[in-house]
């Protein structure tokens, strides 16, 4: 019996040991996620703090972990002092010239998936519809303004639309629960990116 025991002990220890590499360990308690949101026509190239931050134009970077307080937002001699609060994800937005920040909504509904429009453009109030038009998703984002609804997961098409006219359509989304989805509008193009906007 005690002979198992030890077999038994020495086997969680190295399974323990196995697992260990697969998950990234947890963020201090005072961090706070912030990510890039390229609004300018030249793919970017950025840090937040001391990490780096890359989008491509009218694109997202990854959020990174920062600690609460003022982080320094830079792209070449560009700088900006962005005051984050622990817990909460920011995008901050660059227009090619400076930085401004946005708070976004964090995904913790984890029964649906989180629908967010930035409209990053100088175009009238957006809105994010299915294709077809028949269906509002988010409605009524202004300028410069964010939206966001949560909606169950589903695989369909979705459309930005500027009054009655489709001004970008993603094809057969699968929006799974539980993830973050941000469509991003500007004068020089839109994307839709996933991410995970999740403290739990």
């Amino acid at each position: 019996m005690k002979q198992v025991f030890v077999v038994l002990l020495l086997l969680g220890q190295a399974l323990a040991q196995d697992t260990q590499g697969l998950y990234a360990p947890a963020p201090p308690p005072d961090s706070a996620f912030v990510r890039v949101i390229n609004a300018s026509a030249s793919p970017l190239s950025a840090t937040l703090g001391s990490k780096a931050a890359t989008a491509p134009k009218a694109g997202i970077s990854t959020y990174v972990v920062v600690p609460q307080g003022s982080v320094t937002a830079k792209v070449g001699a560009v700088s900006s002092n962005l005051a984050v609060v622990a817990g909460k994800f920011y995008s901050a937005v660059w227009n090619g010239k400076a930085f401004r920040l946005m708070t976004d909504v964090s995904a913790d509904d984890r029964a649906k998936a989180q629908l967010t429009v930035y409209n990053l453009s100088s175009r009238q109030a957006l809105d994010l519809k299915t294709a077809d038009g028949k269906l509002s998703v988010v409605s009524g984002v202004k300028p410069g303004e964010s939206g966001n609804r949560a909606v169950n997961g589903i695989t369909v098409d979705l459309a930005v639309y500027g009054g009655s006219k489709a001004l970008t359509t993603f094809k057969g989304v699968a929006l799974e629960r539980g993830t973050a989805y941000a469509i991003v509008v500007t004068d020089s193009g839109s994307s839709m990116t996933l991410s995970s906007t999740t403290t739990k």
